[in-house]
């Protein structure tokens, strides 16, 4: 709270007090307390303070002060010292954890606790569907997961991986790379054949390298995209952005064109990362909301032309969960008897599109409603009919209103207020699609979901 009212107040009241930041203090201590630090030091020569700023805020320190070469290079030493050490093993957990990345208050280093499915359970799959229906159990599992993971994660803090699930801009490693490139190549060594003591680093500062992968593809498209499958192949903490797609993919969409990303991105479309309709339904959102629409409509016209009856079925599928769709979709309600197993997917498609043209209609309808009956009465019907590509024209038609009016902050507050409830809302809609892969269901083992046959099923 101080920091946020009166940054430069409190860190002069830090500075006068002889504050620094410690491995052993709270993690909230030492972020907040550099950034106050930061604001009341600028003036100061930068080798004076570094030592007391945490070091996941090194770089921005850096970048704020103007992106001096010779600070941005000390910033990158100090970085650079934290992040090569050698000391320390991989952080385990002893769960998944999940870093929701779409709030930009979000506090430093929170995230999210899944408990792993045991072996146990993989080979029973009745008894872990009699765990799943066991609600008290089930709370008791994540209560439990929690409470080790908090306690794994301060030890490794402790220990002096201090990175270990610390959030840094892209902006501050594009500084680095434009003046100090050469620190990037240590940070990075090993990246080419994934090698241990790469993995090792990627896993005690996975956000780090998240970012440092995002300024790579935009500078470097050739090591970015390298890089980037590095980096897929060596973290385990899941990274969520907007609409729930991890920030991975959303990156190769975010990035400026290039050969490069080009090809990455078609090469996202191929089974190894698309084996799900999710997967497939993920990929058509992130490319939307990052204005690559016309890459999604080009994919989805090449396999319409394909050969291969089943990338001719993918290109029905993609079809189906393009946004900004708008009512009627005729094909949704077609007349007369479904015949094939083809029409039916095709009908299944435009229902997708259908739904998703119902949501923007009734969001549109809530945004202008005169009174509370009436939006609340949008408010249910475009919670019924959302999915996540909603996220790509709720702010934009906000922002087109331009309607400061006190009833429009009150829709407003209740949208913000009740996110939670439009989440689960939108993620119930496509619950279903990860049991499937172009309309049929998954059977566990059988390509592509079984890497031996994979090859087959590609050519079938």
């Amino acid at each position: 709270m101080l920091t946020r009212a009166d940054a430069e107040r409190f860190g002069r009241w830090l500075v006068a007090d002889g504050w620094s930041w410690s491995p052993e203090a709270d993690v909230w201590v030492n972020h907040y307390g550099t950034g106050a630090y930061i604001e009341a030091t600028r003036a100061l020569p930068f080798e004076q303070i570094t030592q007391r700023l945490a070091p996941w805020r090194i770089l921005e320190a850096a970048r704020l002060r103007g992106s001096d070469q010779m600070e941005v290079r000390l910033a990158a030493e100090i970085f650079s010292h934290v992040l090569m050490v050698v000391k320390i093993e991989e952080p385990d957990p002893g769960s998944t954890l999940s870093v929701d990345r779409t709030e930009a208050e979000s506090p430093p280093f929170s995230f999210s606790v899944s408990p792993r499915i045991s072996q146990e359970d993989a080979d029973n799959p009745m008894a872990a569907l009699s765990k799943a229906m066991d609600v008290d159990a089930q709370a008791e599992a994540y209560r439990r997961a929690a409470e080790i993971a908090i306690s794994r994660i301060r030890e490794v803090h402790a220990s002096g991986a201090s990175l270990y699930l610390a959030s840094i801009d892209v902006v501050d490693f594009e500084q680095v790379l434009e003046h100090a490139p050469d620190m990037v190549d240590r940070w990075i060594e090993g990246y080419q054949e994934i090698s241990t003591n790469f993995r090792r680093r990627v896993r005690l500062a996975e956000g780090a390298f998240l970012t440092l992968c995002e300024a790579l593809l935009a500078s470097d498209p050739i090591r970015g995209t390298q890089l980037w499958r590095a980096v897929r192949a060596s973290m385990v903490t899941r990274y969520i952005g907007v609409a729930g797609i991890e920030e991975l993919l959303h990156m190769v969409f975010r990035v400026q064109d290039s050969p490069e990303v080009i090809a990455l991105r078609d090469e996202l479309v191929t089974l190894e990362y698309c084996n799900t309709d999710k997967d497939l339904f993920n990929l058509a959102v992130a490319a939307s909301y990052n204005g690559k629409a016309d890459w999604l409509a080009s994919i989805i016209e090449t396999d319409r032309a394909s050969p291969h009856a089943w990338k001719r079925k993918r290109s029905v599928v993609l079809a189906g969960f393009i946004a900004n769709n708008t009512l009627p979709v005729v094909d949704a309600w077609p007349e007369g008897e479904i015949r094939t197993g083809y029409a039916a997917l095709e009908c299944k498609s435009a229902r997708f599109r259908w739904a998703e043209a119902c949501a923007h209609h009734w969001w549109r309808v809530y945004l202008n409603a005169h009174d509370p009956a009436a939006a609340y009465a949008a408010w249910v019907l475009f919670l019924r009919s959302a999915d996540q590509r909603a996220w790509i024209w709720i702010n934009q038609d906000v922002k087109a209103e331009n309607d400061n009016s006190p009833f429009m902050q009150l829709k407003l507050s209740h949208a913000r207020l009740n996110r939670s409830a439009r989440k689960r809302a939108m993620e119930k809609r496509v619950g279903k699609l990860d049991d499937n892969f172009i309309g049929r269901k998954i059977l566990a083992g059988v390509g592509p979901w079984g890497k031996e046959i994979a090859t087959e099923f590609v050519n079938s």
